[in-house]
């Protein structure tokens, strides 16, 4: 019954049903979190948060995923933002390039006493990172389109894109124009990526006029599976499991860190791990301040 009527205030609060439900645009200084959102099973981003959170007794959120019928899900980046920008006593993670565009509605707090900026990511400070990669069967039998893309995103005119909110990887590539027949290059999966790959297809297409990029989301589960199937490239927001590297390839194309979210008016500053720990696996609620 708790997970029901939780789910239920989540789908009011996201949309989703037909009623409007007051306390998610009253409740702007709640003095506690008590609710977890997490994203759905299969992103990118829920994999590495689970794998990355672990208490002072070194278990990690990974190691309860029973344990957690409770939690609230949101299968986008874009629900996570809208319900836990309607209610502060909501707490969730997006990726940290992400969080700008939604200052509106939400804040990042410092995660074990560390701000969440790429700066910190970069130096190893900020423990919540994971990698943005492209997936493929076969880079070699991507078209030429394709691979003509793939050397936009690593050229220096792409990394410059990727460094605005997130972390270029590698050195920059020699990068020319595509200069073969009219094409199409389709990628989808993991909805981190997704707003950093639209905005690298835009740059693309505008010196490329003969090719189209296209961009869905999924998640990262679906773009690793459907990759050279459903779409040309997968995007994922994680590493790559031992299973799937027998069937798929990748390339890493930039380093990204997990916000800790909560309503732009919160009290809340800091939480530990041990915190959201407590607060995914067992409910315990913790104090803004």
């Amino acid at each position: 019954m708790k997970k029901l009527v939780k789910m239920l205030a989540l789908a009011l609060c996201l949309g989703v049903g037909t009623f409007a439900l007051a306390s998610c645009a009253d409740n702007a200084a709640a003095p506690y979190i008590t609710t977890a959102i997490a994203r759905t099973a299969g992103s990118g981003t829920r994999s590495a948060f689970d794998e990355l959170v672990v208490n002072s007794e070194g278990e990690a959120l990974e190691d309860h995923m029973a344990d957690r019928d409770w939690v609230l899900t949101a299968e986008t980046t874009g629900q996570v933002v809208t319900s836990v920008g309607q209610n502060s006593a909501f707490l969730g993670y997006i990726s940290l390039g992400s969080v700008a565009a939604n200052a509106n509605r939400i804040k990042a707090v410092k995660v074990n006493g560390v701000d969440a900026t790429t700066e910190n990511v970069v130096s190893g400070e900020y423990a919540l990172s994971r990698p943005f990669i492209l997936v493929s069967p076969d880079f070699d039998n991507l078209s030429d389109a394709a691979k003509n893309f793939i050397s936009f995103i690593q050229s220096e005119q792409g990394q410059e894109i990727t460094n605005g909110e997130y972390i270029a990887y590698g050195e920059p590539v020699e990068y020319s124009e595509y200069t073969g027949s009219a094409a199409t290059v389709s990628l989808g999966g993991s909805t981190s990526v997704g707003p950093l790959m639209e905005d690298l297809a835009a740059a693309y297409m505008a010196i490329n006029e003969n090719v189209t990029v296209t961009v869905t989301g999924g998640g990262s589960g679906t773009g690793v599976s459907g990759a050279g199937e459903s779409f040309d490239i997968g995007m994922a927001s994680r590493a790559l499991k031992a299973e799937e590297e027998k069937t798929r390839e990748y390339v890493k194309i930039a380093d990204d860190g997990i916000a800790v979210i909560v309503h732009k008016d919160s009290a809340l500053t800091n939480v530990t791990f041990d915190q959201l720990f407590d607060l995914y696996v067992e409910g315990t609620r913790i104090e803004c301040k």
